[in-house]
Formats: structure tokens, sequence, C-alpha cells
């Protein structure tokens, strides 16, 4: 085994651990759905080393899955060596606010990955709900669309309702308004500049953030 069999670059290992990861969601689902949530994530360093961990209720809040594998890894290793990714199947969270944190355990996993030293993230699915304008690291999503499919089904089962709506700040949406959110982070993220790509919706998101919505 090799270090560059785990680059970000090599998407077919890396589905391959999404793959696991999923498998790992599942049988939590099916041994104890109380304690164990619907995020999986894994640390890989470049030696091939690697912890896995779910999101788990502990004492009433929730450790988030990239927490427990990061625990988990240096718990065994002491520390985590450069150029080690985090594999997960839902995009890191990064929100701040009173609800979220009161639920959560510790600090956001964005947060979180910036202090480790983490620079790539491998990821199932893009959590719509978050706006990660703050995170240090790289984030790649897989092309594979049964693995995407996947991570998004369990990620549905807890992310906000308010992502079935039909407009996004007035802006009319086709299905579920996540084109339009993608375009409006992407735009807040490169200081609210507009966007000419092929998705109208996310030209229609950029637009709005470049107006200042």
């Amino acid at each position: 085994m090799r270090a560059s069999d785990f680059e970000i670059r090599n998407h077919d290992k890396l589905d391959g651990i999404l793959v696991e990861l999923c498998e790992m969601v599942i049988a939590g689902q099916r041994h104890n759905p109380e304690r164990y949530g619907m995020v999986g994530a894994c640390v890989l360093d470049p030696q091939g080393n690697k912890t896995v961990g779910s999101s788990t209720n502990r004492n009433g809040k929730w450790v988030h899955a990239e927490r427990v594998a990061i625990e988990r890894y240096l718990d065994q290793h002491s520390e985590i060596l450069p150029g080690s990714i985090i594999v997960t199947t839902l995009s890191p969270c990064n929100e701040t606010d009173d609800d979220t944190a009161e639920r959560r355990a510790g600090d956001s996993c964005t947060d979180l990955i910036n202090q480790s030293g983490i620079k790539e993230v491998y990821c199932g699915y893009r959590d719509p709900s978050q706006e990660n304008n703050h995170n240090n690291y790289q984030e790649i999503f897989t092309k594979n669309l049964k693995i995407r499919n996947l991570s998004k089904q369990f990620a549905d089962t807890f992310l906000p309702n308010y992502l079935h709506e039909l407009s996004f700040l007035g802006s009319p949406c086709t299905k579920d308004c996540s084109g339009h959110r993608a375009g409006y982070r992407w735009s807040k993220d490169r200081g609210n500049i507009q966007a000419a790509s092929w998705s109208r919706s996310f030209n229609n998101g950029a637009a709005l953030a470049a107006a200042g919505r």
C-alpha cells in the first residue's frame, strides 16, 4: 500500500471508503438508532492508517462523526500526520448559532478540522443548509451518483425541512433550492460576484449574493 493510493485525486479508493462508511451508518441504525446517527467519517493518513466513526449521541448531545474519527485517530497515533485527509458522507458543519451549539458536543466540525491542520475533505454529499465560508481546507465531492444519493438519503433524515422550500430569498426554485444555495455560497466565498455557469438556478443564487441579499 502506498501513500499515493489515498491522495485526493484517487477517487476510486476514496469512494471505497465512503461505501464502508455508508455500511457503518446502516449497521449503526440496525444496532442502536438512538445512539448512532446518520453520518460516517474517517481520518486517513499518508501511511494508510485510518480511523472511522459515526455521529454518536453522548449524554443527550450529538458528537459529530468527524470529531469521533479525529478523537479515535489521536488516541491511537497522538498527532495527525501532515497530508492526512477526512472522508465523510456529509460535508462538515460550520454553524455556530445557539440552537445548533446546544445540540452538538464541541465546536463545529469546520473549526475542528481547521484546528487539526487537515487540508482536504472528501465528501459524499454537500449539506445545503450550511454556508461553509470559513474553512481552511478544500472540499471535494464524489462523482459516484449511487454513493452521493445514498449519502443524501442519510442526510435527508435530519436536515431541516426548509430545504424543500419553493423559493430562496424570494427567487423561485424548481425543486429543493440546492442550486440557488450552491450559487449563493459560491458567490459569498468569492466576495459576492456574479456566476456564468450552465445552471440557471446556480447563477440566480450567485446573483442574490452579488445583490447583497
